[in-house]
């Protein structure tokens, strides 16, 4: 069958690698990639091992492939600059990753609960599975399992440090990069032997399908992968892959804009934040107070990135813009005084939708304790979606602003 990666894109800029990556694969005269609904495939004529899909292409069964999941995986490809695989979510994608490599020890980092809920599933099976910090020495791990971006602070960690530590170890490098996709960020370029993405998120980017990746160095491993996702069950549908391919085709537009909308609103949160700190130079005016004093924090990579830039660079450990040449990301996270303050704002805001997930156009805001106990109570994490900047800032003053007026008028009472 033919190479579902095509070299003939891998040097040209990622917009043209989103929109003709699968063009090899294209055997109808439809511009839109055609949805595959069918379960089975008529054989060949001449043998049923032979090609019945245009003249280099075979399908049999779904379960297996179908031609839109191969161009949706074609695409992928070429934009993670690895070969991918596609599942029906990000779970079952990661489940994929442990059944492939078997790992006695892992070293987890700090990750989305449901991924911790996958390895937990995965000990109960396999038995005698034993999971470490990624502080902890990495005697004997044979997997080392980070996200980067972070879920929900946004920020980033060094991936070059954390390659370096595991190939030592003689252990694999897995980075979940569902925060931070291309053109945001190449893990591979830092040294990760495998990438994960949650396709829910940014890669689909519209809130409207469920769909996870991996994504190796080698094409050898695909056809293990491959095997494993058929005889378990775990592939996407026809529907969610075309919904995939069609929001892949906008995804460099989307994600850069973005994450410098994200950007820009750290900035605009964190001067809020400082402005409302008084120092030996600066007494806040009551302005400054009502839309500031309430935030604890702001953590996002843009913030990593200032705190690292210039003289203070050797304080971060490595180069975040480096890491991350095209943005660093859409997700942000804001601590305040307490529980309530969060969720008062959460309710407040009216551009950013109160509800859980992240990636889509639209904006949103999480209270993530709710879905995570260990989640801090007073954190919200925000992603950014398509809206204008300034209409977004305006929505933050005013959630702050109706913030400040609610404790004054409880505090009269």
């Amino acid at each position: 069958m033919v190479e579902i990666k095509n070299p003939l894109y891998d040097s040209v800029a990622v917009s043209t690698q989103s929109i003709h990556a699968d063009a090899h694969l294209r055997v109808t005269a439809d511009i839109s990639a055609p949805i595959s609904v069918t379960t089975t495939f008529d054989y060949a004529k001449d043998s049923v091992d032979g090609y019945n899909y245009g003249p280099d292409q075979r399908y049999t069964y779904s379960r297996d492939t179908t031609p839109v999941v191969a161009k949706t995986e074609a695409a992928l490809s070429t934009l993670t600059e690895g070969f991918a695989v596609l599942y029906g979510s990000g779970l079952s994608a990661a489940l994929a990753v442990l059944i492939e490599h078997r790992p006695k020890k892992i070293a987890l980092g700090k990750c989305y609960f449901g991924i911790r809920n996958v390895i937990q599933q995965y000990q109960q099976l396999v038995g005698c599975v034993q999971v470490v910090g990624i502080d902890c020495a990495f005697d004997g791990v044979d997997l080392v399992w980070i996200e980067s971006p972070i879920n929900p602070s946004g920020e980033v960690l060094d991936l070059c440090g954390y390659a370096l530590r595991a190939h030592a170890a003689g252990a694999l490098l897995v980075v979940d990069a569902t925060l931070a996709p291309p053109p945001l960020s190449y893990p591979f370029r830092q040294g990760a032997d495998i990438v994960v993405h949650s396709a829910t998120k940014y890669l689909g980017g519209h809130c409207d399908l469920l769909a996870g990746v991996v994504v190796t160095k080698s094409a050898a491993s695909v056809a293990s992968l491959h095997q494993t996702r058929s005889t378990l069950g775990l592939g996407a549908g026809s529907l969610e892959s075309w919904l995939l391919l069609r929001s892949l085709r906008t995804l460099s537009l989307r994600v850069v804009q973005q994450s410098r909308t994200a950007a820009r609103l750290v900035a605009l949160l964190e001067s809020h934040r400082r402005a409302a700190c008084a120092t030996a130079c600066h007494h806040p005016s009551a302005a400054e107070l009502s839309l500031g004093r309430r935030i604890a924090a702001i953590h996002h990579a843009s913030l990593q990135f200032s705190s690292c830039s210039g003289a203070a660079q050797s304080t971060c450990g490595f180069d975040v813009a480096k890491q991350h040449p095209n943005g660093f990301g859409a997700v942000f996270s804001v601590r305040f005084a307490s529980k309530t303050q969060a969720l008062f704002v959460a309710r407040h805001l009216k551009l950013h939708r109160f509800a859980t997930s992240l990636g889509g156009v639209e904006s949103l805001v999480d209270w993530r304790h709710g879905w995570d106990a260990s989640a801090d109570p007073t954190l919200l994490r925000v992603s950014v979606g398509l809206e204008s900047y300034d209409d977004l800032a305006n929505d933050w003053k005013q959630a702050l602003l109706a913030l400040d007026t609610s404790e004054a008028a409880a505090a009269k009472l």
